[in-house]
C-alpha cells in the first residue's frame, strides 16, 4: 500500500530525542509499504531520518500555519491507499479535512490520561484533541489505559498497540561495581520525578549504599536540580547529561545497574521498556502502562511518591538481580516486545481502516467528460478523476470526433476499466449534446460534468462525495479556481450547508459544477443546440428547486483551464451569445418563481452575461446586436421589474440607454465603462435609495465576493 504519514515528532538536530519510536514505527512500515512522510515542523527546522522527509511549517498554536497545512495533507492523501497520523498536535490540520482514504492514527499523550500534569496550554488543548480523535477510522493506543480513555469518545475501533521498543545487537552484562549506578531517562519535568530521583539518591547514600544517578534528558527544572543536589550534598553524584541522540542513550544504558524512573504518569513507558530489553532491573512507579509489564524480579513498582520508597526500591531491586545475568532480565520483555508482532498488529489495524474507510464512501459517481478535440489534454481529465475512489465510471463523450483518436489522446487513462469511450456524431457545435447523453446513460447515485480542457485536484471527487454523505446532500458545490491562478468566489456566501438560491446567490455559479443526485436532478438536461449558456438553465432549476445544497470548501478543487479554441469563449452574434437568457424566462420553472427569487435570477443575470457581453462586445457593434441587446434587456425588465431598482444607478442607466431604439452604441460603451467603476459613487448606490442594503445591492454584493476571494 502506499501510506502517508504525517507527524509533529521527528528529530531535528537541535532535539535529537524526540520521536525517535515514530522513525522506528516509519522504517517498521517501509517493509512492506510505500511511505510518504509529512513533518509537521513548529519551526521549520527540517528532521534528521534516514528517509525522505516533506517538511511544513507548523505550530500547534498558530491556526493560519494549520490552515495552510490542510490543503497540502488533503492532496497528498488523495493520492494515498491510507494516512496515518502519529500524536496529538498532528491532528490539527485534520480537523477542517473530509479524508476519502483510511485513517488510521496513533496516540501517545499522556496528557489525556493525568491532565494535572501537563501545562495549562496542553490541558486547553484536551477538549479539542478528544473531539478529534473521534474522527480517524481506527485509533492506535499505545497502552490499555489510554485506549480505555480515548474509546469513550469513539465509535470506531481503538486498539492496544505498544510503542515499538529498540533493543541493542547485544545485551551487556551491568557493571556490577561497588558502586550502583542509577540511570534515569526522561524530561527534566516535574512528571518524570527527577527531584524524586535525586532525593532517593541522597537517601541511599545516607543508608550508606554508594550510589550516583546519571539522568538523559533537559528540561525546565534542571538548574532546581542541581541546587538540590547541592543542598542535599550529592552534586558530585549527579550527572545530568542533557539531550542525547538515541544511540547515545544506548550506551548510558550500558552503564546502569538500575534504570530509575519515578514517574507521574506513563501512557506506555518507552524509556522503561527499552531498559528491560536491555537487560537493566527497573524501578518505577504504578502510575501507566509500565505496571503492565513491570513484575519482579525484572523490575520493582513502587506505590508511594517518596524518596524513601524509591529508596527502598533501588535496594529490593539490586538484591533480586544480584547473581542474575542480564540475558535473564531481557528475555520476558523481549518477548513481550517483539517487533514482529507488532508489525502484524499494525497491518491488522491497517485492514480493519480499510473495512471501516470500505463503508463509508461507496463508489456510485459518474464523470461526464465532453471530448470534441484530442488536441486537449483528455489525459489530463480522465486521469484526475480516476483519482477518487468513489469514481464508479468515466464516460468520455467523443463527439463528433473518431473515438478512436480521442482514446489515443487519453492515454493511460483510457486502459482503466472505469473508463467508457461513447460516440456522439449529431453535427452540432454544442457541448449540451455530449453531457446529455452521458446523463441518459448514467446510472450511479450522483453525476458530474467534467470539461475536456479542465481537471480535478487529486481525490477531489472523494473529497465532495464525503460532503455529500455527511449532510446527504443532493448536490454539493465544488470550489473553483484557475489552473495555477485565483479562485472563483462563487457563490459568494459565507455558508456551506442547506444552501438557497436567492439567500446564498446561488445563481452566480452558473456551470453545475460538483455532484448532482440522479434521484433528484435526473430528468435535468443542457440546454441542445446552444454553443454557450446550455448550462443556465439546468443549474437554475437546481440551485432554486429547494433541495439539500451543500457547499464543499475542504481541499479538492475543480481546476479550469483555459485552452486555445474552448467554444464557451469564442466570439459569436449577441443573439446567439445571449440565446439561453430567453429561453430561461420562458421556461415554466422560471416562470413559477416567486418574487425574491425572480429578483435574485435577474439581477445576476443582468451583472455577468448581460454586461458582460457587452464590455466584451466595445467598438465592435453592428445593429443586430444592438436589437438583440434590447430584446434581452426588455424580456429582464418584464421578468422582474424589481431588480433593476436593485442595480446601481450607473447600471440603471446602461439599461435605459440599451432601452432607447436611436441609442448610439458608443454611449453604450461609454456606460458600460463608466458601470466598471466599480468604487465609484454611481456604482455603489441603488437606482432606488431605499434598496441600498437589499442582498443584491452592490454594498452587500461585493462585500460578499470580496469575503469569498478571503476565505
Amino acid at each position: 500500500m502506499k501510506i502517508l504519514v504525517v507527524t509533529t515528532w521527528l528529530p531535528t538536530r537541535e532535539r535529537p530525542e524526540i520521536g525517535s519510536f515514530v522513525v522506528r514505527d516509519i522504517q517498521m512500515l517501509l517493509r512492506d509499504h510505500e511511505v510518504e512522510v509529512i513533518h509537521l515542523s513548529a519551526d521549520g527546522r527540517e528532521a534528521e531520518v534516514p528517509f525522505p522527509v516533506r517538511t511544513l511549517r507548523m505550530s500547534p498554536s498558530d491556526p493560519r500555519s494549520i490552515a495552510k497545512a490542510a490543503p497540502v495533507i488533503a492532496e497528498r492523501a488523495a493520492g494515498a491507499d491510507l494516512v496515518h497520523s502519529m500524536a496529538a498536535s498532528a491532528l490539527l490540520p485534520f480537523r477542517s479535512l473530509r479524508l476519502s482514504a483510511p485513517w488510521v492514527h496513533t496516540e501517545h499523550w499522556s496528557a489525556l490520561l493525568a491532565p494535572a500534569t501537563a501545562p495549562l496550554t496542553s490541558r486547553l488543548a484536551i477538549p479539542l484533541t478528544r473531539r478529534l480523535l473521534a474522527r480517524p477510522d481506527v485509533v492506535i493506543a499505545v497502552g490499555h489505559d489510554l485506549a480505555a480513555a480515548i474509546g469513550r469518545n469513539r465509535r470506531g475501533p481503538t486498539v492496544v498497540i505498544p510503542n515499538d521498543v529498540h533493543r541493542p545487537d547485544r545485551v551487556s552484562e551491568r557493571p556490577g561495581g561497588p558502586v550502583a549506578v542509577l540511570v534515569g531517562v526522561g524530561g527534566l519535568i516535574a512528571r518524570k520525578g527527577p527531584d524524586i530521583a535525586v532525593r532517593a539518591l541522597a537517601e541511599l547514600i545516607t543508608r550508606g549504599q554508594a550510589a550516583r544517578l546519571i539522568w538523559v534528558g533537559d528540561g525546565s527544572m534542571r538548574d532546581e536540580l542541581s541546587e538540590l543536589a547541592t543542598s542535599l550534598g550529592v552534586e558530585e553524584h549527579l550527572d545530568l547529561r542533557g539531550r542525547l541522540a538515541p544511540s547515545a542513550v544506548e550506551d548510558v544504558l550500558a552503564e546502569a545497574d538500575v534504570f530509575l524512573l519515578p514517574t507521574r504518569m506513563e501512557t506506555f513507558g518507552v524509556a522503561l521498556a527499552e531498559a528491560l530489553v536491555a537487560g537493566r532491573p527497573v524501578v518505577t512507579s504504578t502510575a501507566g502502562e509500565q505496571a503492565s509489564f513491570v513484575a519482579e524480579p525484572d523490575g520493582v513498582l513502587v506505590p508511594e511518591w517518596s524518596s524513601v520508597a524509591y529508596a527502598d526500591g533501588v535496594q529490593r531491586v539490586l538484591a533480586l538481580n544480584a547473581d542474575r545475568p542480564a540475558e535473564d532480565i531481557a528475555a520476558r520483555a523481549r518477548a513481550l516486545f517483539d517487533p514482529e508482532r507488532r508489525r502484524e498488529e499494525t497491518l491488522s489495524a491497517y485492514e480493519s481502516a480499510r473495512s471501516v474507510a470500505g463503508d463509508r464512501l461507496p463508489q456510485d459517481v459518474e464523470v461526464i467528460v465532453a471530448a470534441h478535440d484530442p488536441r486537449r489534454d483528455i489525459a489530463r481529465a480522465v486521469s484526475s478523476a480516476l483519482t477518487s475512489r468513489c469514481v464508479r465510471r468515466v464516460q468520455v463523450v467523443c463527439h463528433n470526433v473518431d473515438v478512436d483518436e480521442i482514446r489515443r489522446a487519453a492515454g493511460e487513462s483510457a486502459l482503466d476499466p472505469r473508463v467508457e469511450f461513447v460516440e456522439l456524431l449529431d453535427g452540432v457545435r454544442s457541448p449540451a449534446g455530449p453531457f446529455n447523453v452521458g446523463l441518459e446513460r448514467a446510472a450511479g447515485r450522483y453525476a458530474m460534468v467534467l470539461g475536456s480542457d479542465d481537471e480535478l485536484t487529486v481525490g477531489a471527487v472523494d473529497a465532495w462525495r464525503s460532503t455529500a454523505l455527511r449532510a446527504d446532500a443532493d448536490a454539493v458545490i465544488a470550489p473553483l479556481r484557475h489552473a495555477g491562478g485565483a479562485r472563483v468566489p462563487t457563490p459568494p456566501t459565507p455558508r456551506r450547508r442547506d444552501l438557497r438560491g436567492a439567500r446564498d446567490r446561488l445563481a452566480y455559479r452558473t456551470a453545475p459544477l460538483g455532484l448532482f443526485s440522479l434521484a433528484r436532478f435526473g430528468d435535468l438536461r443542457f440546454t441542445a443546440g446552444l454553443a454557450t449558456g446550455e448550462d443556465l438553465a439546468f443549474s437554475t432549476r437546481m440551485w432554486f428547486s429547494g433541495a439539500r445544497i451543500e457547499r464543499h470548501r475542504d481541499a479538492g478543487e475543480y481546476l479550469i483551464h483555459d485552452g486555445d479554441e474552448r467554444v464557451t469563449f469564442t466570439r459569436r452574434p449577441l443573439a446567439d451569445e445571449l440565446e439561453a437568457i430567453p429561453l430561461l424566462l420562458a421556461d415554466p420553472s422560471s416562470q413559477a418563481l416567486d418574487a425574491r427569487d425572480r429578483l435574485a435570477l435577474a439581477v445576476k443575470l443582468w451583472r455577468l452575461p448581460v454586461f458582460g457581453a457587452i464590455h466584451y462586445r466595445a467598438g465592435e457593434w453592428d445593429p443586430e446586436d444592438l436589437a438583440a441587446l434590447a430584446t434581452v434587456s426588455a424580456g429582464l425588465r418584464a421578468f422582474s421589474p424589481a431588480a433593476v431598482k436593485t442595480l446601481s444607478r450607473a447600471d440603471a442607466a446602461l439599461i435605459d440607454a440599451i432601452a432607447d431604439p436611436g441609442v448610439l452604441s458608443a454611449r453604450v460603451d461609454m456606460l458600460s465603462r463608466r458601470r466598471r467603476r466599480f468604487l465609484s459613487f454611481p456604482a455603489l448606490i441603488t437606482a432606488a435609495p431605499q434598496r441600498l442594503f437589499a442582498r443584491e445591492a452592490p454594498l452587500r454584493f461585493s462585500a460578499a465576493t470580496w469575503w469569498a476571494l478571503r476565505r
